[in-house]
């Protein structure tokens, strides 16, 4: 019997670009970059709807990891889960976690057959301006969810724990863009959007 084992490493960093440490790992054999299913992490920046750090990390883990799975950058955020939270101000400190998904294979007088940590991912499509803050994105989300508890194999809704959602904010541009075709955005204040 096969089942999936979840391991979670949590790596410090000197800045939004530093994927040193992760590399390090890789390269020891300590993290398989093909079991990678999420990386959360916390930046320097300053946490605002303006935080580019959150972008530019995500774009030197994609650039790093792009080589090991024989992917182009871009394609590594549709295969890898990336959230970015900026904002280390007070007793934080920049750093990723990286949560792995590995099969693992009964080894006979080890019982995996209870509940332990389990993860599964999923992406909704992208939203319209106007629809973020509204039903379709709640519906959306809502169908995500439900896809990554399937692949997570988690039977019972009861036991879902926590749900780690990643979504857009409302930018000037966005707004406008919306207005431009003639649809209101939730918010007329980025900042507001963050709620």
């Amino acid at each position: 019997m096969r089942t999936k084992s979840v391991n979670v490493v949590r790596i410090s960093t000197k800045g939004p670009g530093d994927v040193s440490g992760l590399l390090s790992l890789i390269q020891q054999g300590k993290i398989d970059p093909r079991s990678i299913v999420a990386i959360l992490g916390k930046t320097e920046g300053n946490g605002g709807v303006n935080d580019f750090t959150r972008e530019y990390a995500v774009s030197a883990l994609s650039a790093a990891l792009a080589p090991y799975l024989d992917l182009l950058p871009q394609r590594v955020e549709q295969r890898i889960a990336f959230v970015m939270s900026g904002g280390t101000e007070g007793v934080l400190s920049p750093h990723i976690t990286v949560f792995t998904r590995d099969d693992v294979a009964n080894r006979g007088s080890e019982d995996i057959s209870g509940k332990r940590l389990s993860i599964g991912m999923a992406h909704t499509r992208d939203f319209l301006p106007e629809e973020i803050g509204r039903g379709v994105q709640i519906t959306e989300t809502a169908r995500a969810v439900a896809a990554a508890t399937a692949q997570a194999a988690i039977a019972d809704p009861q036991d879902v724990h926590f749900v780690q959602i990643k979504c857009p904010l409302l930018t000037s541009d966005r707004i406008e863009a919306a207005m431009a075709r003639g649809n209101e955005a939730v918010t007329n204040s980025a900042y507001g959007s963050m709620a």
